[in-house]
């Protein structure tokens, strides 16, 4: 069984973070003045995000994804 490792392009990955960077401003600046859990869990959120897509932009092993392939798959090349 052959296994392929499936990494977004940088491009992709980093634009996820910029979207997160997004989500995490907003989650800061809407919850200025409040104390509840919601608003720490949005910016959790947004941080994990941010670090999964830089790490999936600029890692060696940031593949996203595992695609394996089966020998008697009619798919498969011979």
């Amino acid at each position: 069984m052959a296994s392929y490792k499936v990494k977004p392009s940088k491009p992709v990955a980093i634009f996820g973070a910029v979207f997160g960077a997004a989500i995490l401003l907003f989650g800061i600046f809407s919850g200025i003045g409040r104390n509840n859990g919601f608003i720490w869990l949005w910016v959790a959120g947004g941080v994990a995000i941010i670090g999964f897509n830089l790490w999936a932009a600029f890692s060696e092993r940031g593949a996203t994804e595992v695609v394996e392939t089966r020998e008697d798959s009619p798919d498969s090349v011979r």
